[in-house]
């Protein structure tokens, strides 16, 4: 599924081979686990294991931890 499809609150671990970040975003990785927050344009806002915020493009490939 994509990162935009995932309800607010879930986390889910990204499977997409290339992650689209915006410019000065912090760097995030395919395998990452990250909590997904809201979509905020283009992008999905999320909170990732350290509790830092990031950005990825809202048609990112994750996958629902469960």
């Amino acid at each position: 599924m994509e990162a935009h499809e995932v309800k607010y609150g879930v986390t889910v671990v990204i499977i997409d081979k290339e992650v689209k970040t915006p410019p000065s975003s912090i760097p995030v990785n395919t395998g990452d686990e990250i909590t997904i927050r809201r979509l905020d344009g283009m992008y999905c806002n999320a909170i990732n294991k350290d509790g830092e915020r990031i950005y990825i493009a809202a048609w990112t490939k994750v996958k629902e931890l469960k």
